[in-house]
Formats: structure tokens, C-alpha cells, sequence
């Protein structure tokens, strides 16, 4: 018995070791140089995750491997910004890989997926296409008014809070609740309830190392007999059930009120009226029921206000510490004497307003990871000539394409709003060149193709209305000065 135990554990060990050896030397992708652990195992880039600087690692690696540079056994990172519209193609768009299916919610036994990690592009296409239309900027606008609530509430507290005795404010965090708040709002005309906060940004450290090694969570938040870790999608996915049967019973109740007739309809509001006013066959197939209703509310439960929340504390943080930034655009705002709340169409008169925010979307992306997708089964050939095969997962991390030196300048990894503004001495054409090829690269950091950020229209009204009011109101600095 001692002896077949033994032999047990040589013939496992050899087959470690031989699959340790073929993914180092001899697999396909031996030719791509990396780090030599993250070519035999995936546990390699999943720590560096969870250490909480893979922007900068990324960045690294790419300078010190080159333009290709293997991440795990079965994986290429690429800086070369030219690559992002063959990735992420609208047309034949590649399959995401199964590092988004830990976003799965595990409910009674059985593993619910959602539009955001949905691998089927056939599927999350005819999922997406009669909600499109609703996320342009023309249709966000019509719930603006949500969010100048949403920031009346914020100017009331900090004033409330703050203001008269000069108190220190934590405003990371206020900027989260605001982001959060106005997710709530405009998608159900609530605010963060159900700590959907605290379970997001729980997720997300969960969610950022066991996406590299996807298997793993098997074993962990889907294990069916004891969870390990985190419930934000579970959470997400019980309380919006919640609210739509609410919603449902209100209007079975009493049906449209005078009050929800005079207000714009919000998120939840629209999905209904896809249901009860749209065929199936005027939606393309598509059997809206309240799961589907669900499965769009998830957009916006998912996304949240996490990554809206980074990119604006990357703003308050950066004008503080560059005071030439902070005074060109307090002095645009004074000379603007915009009405409060800002309205998104005087902003966008604010040249200076808009480079601050557009650096700090380049600077600060939200998600600072690899955006996975497979690599079709006919292959893909590098401009170099290096092939990479059918099944291998390959992405863009759009923290290593927004510092490109080539398309943002030599300083590209310094905070610098004026890039975005047309130098002294600098030609019209060239300049609208330079910001088209910034602005091209740069909106990556929503994503690409056919899986572009669904919210981002919102995001951006978010933070131009946000600084338009802030910046108007408030000094604003840090603790140390």
C-alpha cells in the first residue's frame, strides 16, 4: 500500500513537471518572453493582482519584454494600441474569454450568467440590441435631472458637514457614495440600499485575482457546498429581482401615479415598457420576462459606481497637486458662472474642464486589467510576423495603451491636462490629428467593439456636472497643504 501511494505521487509529479516543461519550452507561445513563473502557471499573475499594482506591473513587463509578453500559459499581453480594433472588432467579434465567469451569480444550484460576462456573442447581441439605443447620450440626458439630484444631495451634505467649521473630508469616499447614488437613481429612483457598496468593492477583490486563474472559482464563490469569499453578483441579482417584483406589484396596485407621469422615466421604467409595449418578434426573438428585465439592470448594478468613482478621485488628487491645472480650470469656471447644479450643455463649452477630465479617464483607467478575449481558431498573425494560435487568450490592458509615448508624448506617464489643448506653436491640422489618434486610444479604457461600456454617456455627464459644480463651490486641497 506504502509503495503504491509512492508511486501515486512520482507519476503526479511527473506530470506536473512535463506539463511545467512544455508550457516554458516547447508550448506554441514559447516564443513570447515573459516572466519565466507566469509562463508555467497563472497563480504567478494572479498574486501580482492581488498585491494592488497591476497597472504598473503591466507597464513594466511590457518594457522590459517588448510589445508581446506572455502572462500565463495561455496568455499574450499587448501594448500596441493598433491592436485594440482587431481584438475588439464590432464585426466577427472575439469571443471574452472565461475569466469573466466568476461574475456568474450561483443561485439554487445552478450558475446564472449575465449580459456583461456572457461569452455568446450571438446571444449577448440580441440581448443588447433593444436597450442600445437607450444608453446614447441623447436618451441619458432625458435623466439628468436624477442626477442633479443626486448632486444637490451631495452640495447639501458637504456643506451640512464640512463647510462651516473648515472639517477634514474623506471625499474618496464621498465621491463613491455620490457615483453610486446616481446609479441608483437613474436605474430605479433609489439609493444604495442592501450594502451593495460594501459587496462590490468586496467583489472586486475577489473578482481581480481569481479572473486569472477562473477555474479556482469552482472551489470558492460557486463551491455548492460551503461559499468562499464575497456575494456581489448573488447580491446584485436577489436585490434587483427585489425591486422589479416591487416595481411590477406598484403598478399592478395603482398603476402610473400623476408623480411618475410627470417625471422622466428612469432605467427600470423603460425595461417595463419594452416588456408590456414590445412584441417578441419587434425585439428580434428576444422573450422579455423578468429575468431578462434583470439581466439589463445588472449592467448598471455591476459597473456600478466603482469605476466612475477612480477615475473622479484621480481628479480631485491630481489638480491638488498640480496647482497650474487647478488654477486654469478654477479660472475657466469663474468666468463661466455656470448655473448649479452644472447642466452637461454648458459644460461642454469648457475646453480646460474637459482635458481635466479627459486626462484623468487616460491616466486613472477604472479597470486597470487585461480585457481577455480568445483568439479564433484560424490564429492571429502580429504585424511582426509572430503567429498566435486558435484558443490562446490575448488582450489590451488600457493602463499600459494610455501611457503610449507615441500617441501621448514623451511625458505620457506624468498627469498633464494640457496635452489635450493645442500647443503654442502647434499647426491646426497637427493638432487635430494628435487629439483624434489621444482620443482614439484613450476611449479603450471603456472597452471595445461590440462590448464597449454600456454606461460610459453616463459616466461622463456624471463627472462633467460633478467638477462643473464642485470646482465652482469649493476650495479644494489636500490634507498636507
Amino acid at each position: 500500500m506504502k509503495m503504491l501511494f509512492v508511486l501515486c505521487v512520482v507519476m503526479i509529479a511527473a506530470l506536473v513537471a512535463t506539463k511545467l516543461a512544455y508550457d516554458a519550452f516547447t508550448s506554441p507561445l514559447s516564443s513570447f518572453p515573459g516572466p519565466f513563473a507566469a509562463k508555467i502557471t497563472d497563480i504567478y499573475r494572479a498574486l501580482k493582482i492581488a498585491s494592488g499594482d497591476i497597472d504598473s506591473t503591466h507597464r513594466e513587463w511590457h518594457e522590459e519584454y517588448g510589445s508581446a509578453v506572455r502572462m500565463g500559459p495561455n496568455t499574450v499581453s499587448f501594448s500596441d494600441p493598433y491592436l485594440i480594433k482587431v481584438i475588439y472588432s464590432n464585426k466577427n467579434a472575439w469571443r471574452k474569454s472565461d475569466m469573466y465567469r466568476p461574475n456568474d451569480a450561483l443561485i439554487d444550484g445552478q450558475r446564472l450568467s449575465n449580459i456583461f460576462n456572457a461569452q455568446d456573442n450571438g446571444w449577448h447581441d440580441q440581448a443588447m440590441k433593444p436597450i442600445r439605443g437607450l444608453w446614447s447620450m441623447t436618451r441619458v440626458l432625458e435623466v439628468e435631472p436624477y442626477v442633479d439630484e443626486t448632486l444637490n444631495l451631495l452640495v447639501s451634505k458637504l456643506d451640512k458637514l464640512f463647510v462651516p467649521e473648515g472639517k477634514v473630508c474623506k471625499m474618496d469616499d464621498w465621491l463613491a457614495f455620490f457615483a453610486w447614488d446616481v446609479t441608483a437613481n437613474v436605474t430605479e429612483q433609489e439609493r444604495d440600499v442592501n450594502n451593495l457598496i460594501v459587496d462590490s468593492t468586496k467583489g472586486l477583490f475577489y473578482f481581480a485575482p481569481v479572473s486569472q486563474i477562473p477555474w479556482i472559482d469552482h472551489l470558492l464563490d460557486k463551491n455548492p457546498l460551503i461559499r468562499v469569499g464575497p456575494k456581489p453578483t448573488l447580491t446584485g441579482v436577489v436585490y434587483t429581482f427585489g425591486v422589479v417584483a416591487q416595481y411590477q406589484q406598484e403598478l399592478r396596485e395603482h398603476g402610473a401615479t400623476d408623480a411618475g407621469k410627470e417625471r422622466p422615466p428612469h432605467y427600470l421604467d423603460r425595461y417595463v415598457q419594452l416588456k408590456e409595449q414590445k412584441s417578441k418578434e419587434d425585439l428580434g426573438g428576444l422573450e422579455v420576462d423578468d429575468k431578462q428585465i434583470v439581466n439589463w439592470l445588472m449592467l448598471n448594478i455591476l459597473a456600478g459606481g466603482d469605476t466612475t468613482s477612480a477615475t473622479m478621485r484621480a481628479v480631485l488628487y491630481y489638480l491638488a497637486k498640480t496647482p497650474s491645472n487647478y488654477n486654469k480650470i478654477t479660472a475657466e469656471l469663474d468666468a463661466a458662472q455656470l448655473a448649479l447644479p452644472a447642466q452637461w450643455k454648458d459644460t461642454q463649452s469648457l475646453p480646460y474642464l474637459d482635458a481635466v477630465i479627459r486626462e484623468a479617464i487616460r491616466h486613472n483607467p477604472g479597470i486597470a486589467m487585461i480585457f481577455e478575449r480568445e483568439v479564433p481558431a484560424s490564429g492571429m498573425h502580429l504585424p511582426d510576423g509572430r503567429y498566435v494560435p486558435g484558443g490562446t487568450k490575448v488582450g489590451v490592458n488600457p493602463a499600459v495603451t494610455n501611457r503610449n509615448r507615441e500617441i501621448f508624448g514623451s511625458d505620457a506617464d506624468e498627469w498633464n491636462a494640457d496635452r489635450w489643448l493645442r500647443g503654442d506653436d502647434e499647426a491646426e491640422a497637427e493638432y487635430k490629428g494628435r487629439l483624434a489618434r489621444m482620443k482614439d486610444v484613450s476611449e479603450f479604457t471603456f472597452g471595445g467593439g461590440n462590448r464597449v461600456r454600456m454606461g460610459k454617456s453616463l459616466a461622463r455627464m456624471e463627472m462633467y456636472k460633478l467638477f462643473g459644480t464642485i470646482y465652482s463651490l469649493y476650495d479644494v486641497s489636500t490634507v498636507q497643504d
